[in-house]
């Protein structure tokens, strides 16, 4: 699954560790993430495109780049008209040298060559 933001879930260590039932992938995000206010239960995540928060990562339910692309009925942030310019998606834009960004690039592209 691609998010709206372009990471690929199956790389994220939170989504592998809920899929894999790997309970260190979860601590580990706990740690990293977690601040202390929170256990590896709120890392089980389904990836962040399910409308059941319940079965999103804790801090993935509240991303201000997963809110914004459903208000805007859009599947990946790539299309949208104003994500040259969106604060929310810029670090996973950087300078079109990461993953994300080609990855976000390609998204984009087929869409624009698809709708004009």
């Amino acid at each position: 699954m691609i998010a709206y933001c372009g990471i690929h879930c199956e790389q994220c260590p939170s989504y592998i560790g809920t899929i894999t039932g790997d309970e260190t992938l979860l601590v580990k995000m706990n740690e990293e993430f977690g601040n202390g206010k929170m256990d590896a239960i709120d890392f089980v995540c389904l990836g962040c495109k399910y409308q059941d928060l319940k079965l999103i990562a804790t801090d993935c339910a509240a991303c201000a780049i997963r809110l914004c692309a459903q208000a805007k009925n859009m599947d990946f942030c790539a299309i949208c008209d104003d994500f040259e310019t969106c604060e929310n998606i810029k670090p996973y834009r950087d300078d079109g040298t990461s993953i994300h960004a080609k990855r976000n690039a390609f998204i984009r592209a087929k869409y624009m060559r698809a709708n004009g």
